[in-house]
């Protein structure tokens, strides 16, 4: 087969340090905006540094160990992709509906996928305007200009807006269509939809209500239109391509109850999400909960209420990672969303995450699983070799061989590269190193500065929807022969070490021969807490501990398997 061009990936220390394990599938998202260039794109109509601007955010989304981004594609009326119903954004050209060099949704999506990035569609559903860009409101195309009939202005804290009246069938049509037309024109893995609701109670909508809400009071009918819009959405995207992923991102509080007291979507906006959920008519819920642990209402009791009510269907928690009081517990939110069993979570919005690294996020992982959509399971690649650079001895080139599948519903669309401990260790998703493109066959790795003499490699297929080959291909075995002598150079840590930076954040240094599972545990004069939980692997370990040990005086670390256990004083 021929080789396809290169990949070239830098393993700085590759794997001698392994963080806490978690083999656990979860959606680790991030919205980035581009209503009002929020995150994208930057100020500049040079369409080659918008591509190298959306390039970088996505370059910095990978390294986060993030793997799936909203990003939005139609707002205040305008959309960034072709379409027949909309007007083509103005932050691209300069001009409602001016003709672009490039597609913003199909350039975001190759970029996405080339990282192995899973990317919705996000979209703006009822509202169609507000703000100050009479550019955009004062074009013949606009939406209120085409449709007058049907709009709804809404004046709110002083603030006008424009909404499309859902309370009308061709309204609910016209977006549906909009919508279905997108997905299939663009490789999305997913449609994610926001302002799925009404302003509030205070909607002049008589004409649509003495039409259409026959029998009804105004609440139910409110409720049963944005449902209608939903299951409607929903039919008609299926229909074009079965495995894309609907999700919508209701507002934080379904209803209010103890500990989740505020703006609740099912009375004031109308949205009945739980009935989407339980139906079956959406895929996952991101709702927007955007308070602190401390916070009324808190984090954490409205997280809980959403996944318990899940009704088997994924729960993504939103952070507003823009507030205060929630930015420096994000990694706490993390392993909160993870005790609770929720799929994971995405952070509003870009910017405000774009200098952060998470700690929770040191191995990639794909998305959760979502079995009701199903998919196939791939044949596995196969003949994975790797030729050494004669130029370079720590560049290697490994090459494989695939077969494509017939179905090009949910056929091959990445490789899964692992790097194993062993050659005949069992393949954890711990060890997933990095996601390729399945347009390639080939992929160079710079080993830098190797800790281990060899190094072990093996490939599987994955489909669209992140099912992996049963077989993985066979092993390959990299050795730096000048290191054998060195091989016992791990027993140097042979006892835990705690180290305390000036931030008052805590990490654990721990060797270990073998995979184990753990407790750290915080000692007080009368009360014992455990801190963190779960397996170590083979070799170094590195334990980030999110809690303030102060207070503690000593942590014990007990070791389940083999029983042992050991204090550090602190």
């Amino acid at each position: 087969m021929k080789i396809k061009s290169f990949l070239i990936f830098a393993l700085f220390l590759i794997f001698a340090v392994n963080i806490f394990s978690q083999t656990e599938r979860e959606i680790r998202a991030v919205w980035v905006a581009t209503n009002f260039r929020l995150d994208w794109p930057p100020p500049t109509f040079d369409q080659q540094k918008q591509k190298q601007a959306l390039i970088e955010i996505l370059d910095n989304i990978k390294s986060k160990n993030l793997n799936t981004v909203y990003f939005q594609v139609a707002s205040n009326g305008t959309v960034l992709f072709k379409s027949s119903f909309e007007p083509f954004s103005p932050y691209i050209t300069g001009e409602v509906d001016g003709a672009a060099s490039y597609d913003p949704l199909q350039f975001a999506v190759e970029q996405a996928h080339k990282r192995g990035l899973e990317i919705h569609a996000w979209v703006n559903v009822v509202k169609c305007f507000s703000g100050t860009e009479s550019n955009i409101l004062n074009n013949s195309n606009h939406i209120s200009k085409r449709k007058p009939e049907w709009i709804v202005e809404d004046i709110r804290d002083g603030q006008k807006s424009l909404w499309l009246d859902p309370g009308l069938p061709e309204v609910r049509e016209y977006i549906s269509e909009m919508i279905a037309e997108m997905v299939e024109n663009y490789d999305i893995d997913g449609v994610h939809l926001d302002y799925l609701r009404y302003p509030g109670k205070n909607f002049e909508d008589e004409f649509s209500y003495s039409v259409h809400g026959t029998g009804l009071s105004r609440d139910e009918y409110r409720r049963k239109n944005i449902t209608d819009l939903v299951e409607l959405i929903s039919k008609k995207i299926k229909a074009v391509k079965h495995y894309i992923k609907l999700g919508v991102a209701p507002i934080g509080i379904y209803k209010n109850k103890n500990g989740t007291n505020g703006w609740e979507g099912y009375t004031e906006v109308y949205q009945d999400s739980r009935d989407w959920l339980k139906r079956g008519i959406i895929d996952y819920v991101a709702p927007q909960i955007y308070w602190g642990f401390n916070d009324n209402p808190r984090f954490g009791a409205v997280a809980k209420d959403w996944v318990e009510n899940s009704y088997g269907r994924s729960v993504v928690l939103g952070i507003g990672a823009y507030k205060p009081s929630v930015k420096p517990d994000m990694d706490q939110m993390i392993q909160y969303a993870r005790s609770i069993n929720a799929d994971g979570v995405s952070f509003f919005r870009y910017e405000n995450i774009k200098d952060t690294e998470f700690n929770s996020f040191q191995y990639k992982t794909y998305p959760a699983v979502m079995a009701w959509l199903d998919g196939v399971y791939p044949e596995p690649p196969a003949n994975l070799s790797y030729r050494r650079n004669q130029s370079a001895q720590n560049l290697f080139s490994l090459s494989w061989d695939y077969q494509k599948m017939k179905s090009q519903n949910d056929s091959i669309r990445y490789f899964a590269l692992y790097n194993l401990p062993n050659s005949n260790s069992e393949l954890l998703a711990d060890y997933l190193f990095d996601v390729i493109p399945a347009d390639r066959s080939s992929v160079t790795l710079a080993i830098d500065k190797p800790k281990r003499a060899n190094y072990y490699f093996t490939l599987k297929s994955v489909s669209k929807l992140w099912n992996e080959s049963i077989e993985s291909s066979n092993v390959i075995s990299i050795k730096f022969p000048q290191l054998i002598a060195l091989a016992e150079v791990d027993d140097l840590l042979n006892k835990p070490v705690l180290i305390k930076d000036a931030n008052r954040k805590s990490t654990v240094l721990l060797y270990s021969k073998e995979k184990e599972k753990i407790e750290i545990i915080g000692v007080k004069e009368k009360t014992n807490n455990i801190l963190l939980s779960g397996n170590i692997l083979p070799g170094k370990n590195v334990l980030s501990l999110v809690n303030d040990l102060s207070g503690y005086r000593s942590i014990k670390i007990s070791f389940k398997s083999s029983h042992k256990e050991v204090e550090l004083k602190l």
